[in-house]
Order: structure tokens, then sequence, then C-alpha cells
């Protein structure tokens, strides 16, 4: 029991022991350990500058990425005025930072007209070289032209354009060109106008008439193969100087044997006097035919192509070369112009005692006893009733800008022309031995005198429409044509001064691009 007591009482002391520090805590416990404010200033600063360099990052991240948008977007502009073409009359392509440009242009010209009968006599077939059939009513499409304009890296530049009328290929202005740039020059190679006129040089597009005056027909003032060269005040318009040296014809097809050649020279002074613009200039031409082909032949159809005759021709005539020389004068003040022209052309015959080499000859040509000259002219007015003036550029006439475009509400360009239009294709060349060889070959050229006298009128509904209708009375003296029938067998007058008389009316509906 004593013992039991015992173990109890060391149990129990020892709870005591173990117990009074506990008690002890619970009656007077430790203090409370307090946080340290400058360790939490710290993490707000740290927090603080952390969201602020979020920020920023996100700010820098989104610029770069507005930049990069930006860039985009002129990538795709820069493309895309690639793509997108500008417009004046036709769409152009044009990548200026490669060089380069294309636009495609064209003219539809549709003509129809009636040529009457010399003196109203409607005769059979073919007369004195004129085939009858061919008179009369008729209609053709004038040119089809399609082609384009264009640009290359290095500062050149081309043009190319084909005439499609009648079912066949013809070839227009077909040239490379480099325009200079410290200097006013201007070279050009290739199937061009060899710089003869100012109606020439005009654009068939903008004449006053539908065929351009009869020297170009008689004379044979034709586009050819060569090099041109034109110095041009290209900022004022106030002179032009034009010169090469050209071959033969582009489309003399299979012919190889183009022995022929042309030096041509043409100026202009085109200066502005107030309101007005004046055009003084002249033309010179040195042609040598091909030596197997040594001949000529100068004839001129009636103011149109709607027919196929000419009621002036001298024939094939024998000749090694001719000379051709000009004078231009021009002007225009407001609504108002004026252009005439002459030229002549001096002939170097050959006659029957010519000897050739192997190869040459006169490819039918008739001999002559000497050296034959002919001339042409014509003078024009033209006036618009609606206040355009005539278009000018580069010594030449160009496009009219119409004030009131039919489109935009307006009745479009009213112009009224009249021309009087001559070609003499007559002149002696030896003493006949006897009378009645007088006005034969080879002492005479008959070739006939041909005398329009012409009025149009031209309505242009937008710049790049036109409407033309236009007359003529025509008269013809001597030539080939006024032989019996049309003249009575017993006649007297002389061949060269017989006379009759022709009219001709003439439409066209014209587009251009």
């Amino acid at each position: 029991m004593t013992r039991k007591f015992a173990i109890a009482a060391l149990l129990a002391g020892s709870a005591v022991i173990i117990s009074a520090p506990a008690h002890a805590a619970a009656q007077d416990p430790a203090p409370t350990a307090q946080p340290d404010q400058s360790d939490a200033t710290a993490d707000a600063t740290i927090q603080g500058a952390t969201q602020v360099d979020d920020l920023q990052a996100k700010i820098e991240l989104l610029q770069a990425q507005v930049e990069a948008l930006q860039d985009a977007l002129e990538n795709v502009k820069a493309q895309q005025a690639k793509v997108v073409p500008s417009w004046k009359g036709a769409p152009e392509y044009a990548d200026k930072d490669a060089g380069f440009s294309f636009k495609p242009k064209g003219a539809a010209q549709f003509d129809a007209g009636y040529v009457s009968f010399p003196n109203g006599d409607e005769l059979n077939g073919t007369v004195g070289g004129l085939n009858y059939n061919n008179l009369g009513w008729n209609s053709r499409a004038r040119r089809l032209l399609l082609g384009a304009d264009g640009t290359l890296p290095g500062g050149f530049r081309y043009s190319a354009e084909f005439n499609f009328a009648q079912g066949t290929v013809d070839y227009e202005d077909i040239f490379i060109a480099y325009d200079f740039k410290k200097v006013p020059l201007t070279i050009q190679i290739g199937n061009i106008y060899p710089f003869s006129s100012l109606e020439t040089m005009t654009s068939s597009k903008f004449t006053s008439f539908m065929e351009r005056a009869s020297f170009t027909d008689a004379f044979s003032m034709n586009r050819r193969l060569g090099v041109g060269l034109t110095f041009s005040d290209k900022k004022t318009d106030s002179y032009i100087i034009q010169g090469g040296i050209f071959n033969r014809e582009i489309n003399e097809g299979t012919n190889f044997s183009r022995t022929g050649y042309e030096f041509a020279l043409r100026g202009a002074y085109t200066p502005m006097l107030g309101s007005t613009r004046l055009h003084v200039g002249g033309s010179f031409h040195y042609r040598v035919n091909n030596r197997d082909a040594q001949n000529e032949r100068l004839r001129a159809r009636p103011t149109t192509q709607v027919t196929d005759q000419r009621f002036i021709d001298t024939g094939a005539i024998a000749a090694k070369s001719d000379t051709v020389a000009g004078i231009e004068l021009a002007a225009i003040h407001k609504g108002f112009h004026f252009a005439g022209e002459y030229q002549k052309t001096w002939i170097k015959g050959l006659d029957a005692n010519t000897t050739f080499g192997p190869n040459d000859g006169t490819g039918g040509g008739a001999f002559i006893d000497g050296n034959p000259s002919f001339w042409s002219a014509y003078a024009e007015v033209g006036f618009f009733f609606t206040g355009e003036t005539r278009g000018y550029k580069g010594g030449r006439f160009d496009r009219t800008k119409v004030l009131h475009p039919f489109n935009e509400g307006g009745w479009g360009a009213l112009q009224a022309n009249a021309r009087i239009d001559l070609a003499e294709l007559r002149d002696r060349v030896g003493d006949a031995p006897l009378p009645e060889l007088a006005f034969a070959t080879p002492y005479y050229v008959n070739g006939g005198k041909q005398a329009a006298y012409q009025a149009s009128l031209i309505w242009n509904p937008t710049d790049y429409v036109r409407f033309m209708a236009q007359y003529a009375h025509i008269n013809v003296t001597g030539g080939p044509r006024a032989v019996p029938p049309l003249f009575d067998v017993d006649d007297t007058t002389t061949p060269n001064k017989r006379k009759f008389d022709s009219d001709v009316f003439a439409m066209r509906a014209q587009v251009d691009f």
C-alpha cells in the first residue's frame, strides 16, 4: 500500500513540474513579432516597377506591330499601284521603280461616201485607165489600228502600231526611242515618217479632213525604215529641228534589193505670240530609188479613199532620184486656225540613152527627155463654234480638248473647215519633132492638174470620239483620163487642157484610245 502511494505521489509531482511552465505561458504570453515597414515599401516598389515594365513592353510591342502593319500596308499600296492602271484614253500600267510601262492604243475609222462620175458620164469598164466600176457609192474601214506605247529600263521608250483594215496587216509607227536628259534631243530607230510636212506629221486622227493634202499621196510621203533625230524645245514648244536617213518602206514584201535611200531635214519656229500660236517651217528631202527599179509614179486620189481610182497620174517615169522642198505656215488663235503648205519635187529623169549595170534598170518606167518638176499646195481655215482651241504640240496639230463633253451634259466640240487643194503633175521635158507628139512621152508628162474645193464639219462628242462629213468639188485639167469617149473624138482641145469635174461626199465615224 505504502509502495503504491509513493509511486502515485511521484507521478503527481512530475505532472505539476511539467504543467507549471505551460500554465505560466498561458498566464503571461510572449509579445507578437511586428513586420518591417521598409520591406513592405520595397515589395510595393518592385511590384509597381514590374507592372510599368510590363506596360512599357506591351506598348513597345503594339508600336512594333503598328509599324509592321503600316509597312505591310505601304507594300500593298505599292503593289496595288503597279497592278491598278492609270487612265488617259486607255489604261496605262507602270512600274516606275523598275522603269517599265505599257499602254495599249488603237483607233477605228469607218468611211462611207460617193464619188461622182467625171462630167456625170457613167461609162462602162475602164476608160483612159479609170475604172468606172469603182466610182459611185462605197464604204470601207479606213483604219483599224492596234498597238502600244511604253517605256523600258534605262530611259528607253517604244511604240508599235499595226493597221488591220481590208483584212491585211500594214505597219504604222514602229520604233524604239531615247530621250536625252541633259539636252533636248530624241533619237528614234524604226519605221517612221521622214519629217516631211506639217500635214504629214499630224496624225490622221486629228486632221481637218478625212485625207491629208494631195502632195502626201502624190509625192509618196510614206513611212520608211530609218534613224531620226529630233532637237526641240520641250519647255515652251517654240522650235523643232528634225533630220534623218532612211531606207525603203517596211512593207516592200520580199524585196531584198533595198538600195534606195532618203535624207530628210525639217525645221519649224513655233512661238506663242500672246494668245496666238505661230508655225513657220520648211522641209527638204533627197531620195534615191532602188537600182533595179529606178522609176517614180506620181498620182493622187480625189480627196477620199472610198475609191482606189485617181484622176491625175503621171504613170511610171524612169528616174534615178528626186529632190523635194516644202514650206509650212500655220497659226492658231483661240477657236480659229489657218494652215498652208507648198511642196515642189524635182525629178532626175532617165532617157533612152541611159546605160545600166547588170542588175539595174527602170522597173518598167518610161524614159523621158529631161528632168520634170511638179508642185502641190493647200490652204485651209477652220473655226470652233463651241469655244475650243485646236490642239498643237511638237511641230504638228494634236488632240483638241473638248470643253463641254457629251458625257458631262454638254454638246461636245463643233468645228467647220474650208480648204483649197492643188496638185500640178504636168511638165514639158523636151521638144517634140512633130506637133502631134507635143504632149506625148518622152517630150511631155501629162499627169494632169487637180483642184479640190473642200468643206468639212467635225463633231467631237468627247476627246476620243469624232464624226466627220465633208464635200469636195474637183476640177481636173488634162491628164490620162481626159480621152474619148469621155471627150468627143473631134474635140480639138489639146490633151493637157481638157477639163472635167467630179463631186465627192464622204463621212467618217472614228474612235481612238
